[in-house]
């Protein structure tokens, strides 16, 4: 990995469980001037442990977007230019994307919650943003979206990324953000994000309508224009009483459940 910029080993890695918002925290900072790279961890994580080169990881991403069309909504036409994509992670980032405003990089990958202790190993002072939804919600968008087959492992997926998270959240510094805040107050997590990151944001606002789900694939995850109005939405895919005993307690720790409630869940 080239170290010829000082930026290179403090990309901002973005992090949580697939429908909690990590898509737009990337729209955020790229709408700054940020490069953030969308799941580019798929080809990347192989390279980092010397089986593939950067050209190599970025070839078979720039075929990938080429051939799915979900992929070419989300990321830019990757086409590589000069030896850049030899120098190291920042300058291959920089070949595909051009220059930015910043020098400031990262890159977003929902499992990378799981990987902190070796991303901290590769970028030692990288800057971890993690986002967390309340897991009723997540799970009813996983079912939506097809990407659980049922309650039981929509609430596991949720519960291990939440459980990765409690297991470095002590040891390493990073910024937690939870979802609903994104939603209804932007302008302070935009603030707290900047702050975090040592960089200007002008806004977060327009993030609402990604981590609301509007999109051509899904249109019946768009809840409303009203952030909080989706409260209670999960109902149409399970009640109260299908919520596993493990996600219960996640729930009520994080505040989205009072303590008292449903004590008898599902085991």
């Amino acid at each position: 990995m080239s170290e010829t910029n000082s930026g290179e080993s403090a990309p901002i890695i973005i992090c949580g469980c697939k429908r909690s918002g990590t898509t737009a925290l990337v729209r955020i900072m790229n709408d700054n001037g940020i490069m953030i790279s969308n799941e580019w961890a798929l080809f990347a994580w192989p390279s980092w442990q010397h089986k593939l080169s950067l050209r190599q990881w970025l070839e078979n991403k720039r075929a990938a977007v080429d051939q799915d069309p979900w992929l070419q909504h989300w990321h830019l036409k990757i086409v590589l230019a000069g030896d850049e994509a030899d120098k190291g992670f920042a300058p291959a980032l920089h070949s595909v994307y051009g220059n930015r405003p910043r020098w400031t990089w990262g890159d977003k990958w929902s499992d990378y919650v799981f990987h902190v202790r070796d991303i901290k190993a590769h970028f030692p002072d990288a800057k971890i943003l993690y986002i967390y939804r309340d897991g009723r919600d997540v799970a009813a968008s996983m079912l939506r979206k097809g990407m659980a087959g049922s309650v039981a492992e929509a609430f596991r997926l949720w519960v291990d990324t939440i459980e990765a998270w409690r297991g470095w959240e002590k040891e390493f510094d990073h910024l937690a953000i939870r979802q609903e805040d994104l939603l209804g107050q932007p302008e302070r997590v935009a603030v707290d994000i900047a702050r975090y990151c040592s960089f200007p944001l002008r806004s977060a606002d327009h993030a609402g309508y990604v981590v609301l789900g509007a999109d051509a694939e899904s249109p019946a995850d768009y809840v409303s224009k009203n952030p909080f109005k989706h409260k209670g939405a999960y109902h149409d895919q399970f009640s109260d009483a299908d919520i596993p005993a493990g996600a219960m307690r996640h729930l009520r720790a994080l505040g989205y459940m009072e303590a008292n409630a449903l004590t008898e869940p599902a085991g």
